[in-house]
């Protein structure tokens, strides 16, 4: 049976940098953006806010849409999903135990061995202009959250 899901993730961006999860799998990091699948009946910008919640324990504001990307690692299952540029507005990092740690990434370690190496999105963010990514000056407006 094909599986098909949709998901949010969040781009936190911190100077040069970008907050990453990691799980430990068989002594690898396997790292992702965080976020996660949408639940019926949510919009984007609210699975976005629930999912940061659950896995970071932090309140966070999307800044503006930056891209989409898809994941279909077989013929049985694909995750389509969005990018958002967000901000940290209140609390403190807490990860949850889907995850088994976090770092800030510098954006030049974006798929090199030790840095950023998930394959749904590293080609895509290695070609972003990164000037226009991190301009916050264009801000999403959404008041539900």
């Amino acid at each position: 049976m094909k599986q098909f899901f949709f998901s949010t993730k969040a781009l936190i961006i911190d100077g040069d940098k970008f907050l990453a999860m990691y799980k430990i799998i068989d002594g690898n990091k396997w790292w992702d953006l965080p976020g996660g699948r949408m639940e019926f009946g949510e919009t984007a910008e609210e699975t976005l806010a629930r999912e940061i919640r659950e896995e970071l324990g932090v309140q966070i504001k999307p800044i503006k849409l930056i891209d989409t990307w898809n994941y279909m690692p077989s013929e049985e299952f694909q995750t389509v999903g969005v990018i958002y540029h967000s901000k940290i507005v209140s609390g403190e990092i807490t990860i949850s135990e889907e995850h088994d740690g976090y770092k800030w990434i510098n954006i030049k370690d974006i798929g090199v061995v030790g840095g950023f190496t998930r394959e749904a999105f590293v080609e895509r963010m290695k070609s972003w202009d990164w000037n226009s990514v991190m301009d916050d000056s264009i801000t999403f407006r959404n008041e539900l959250l």
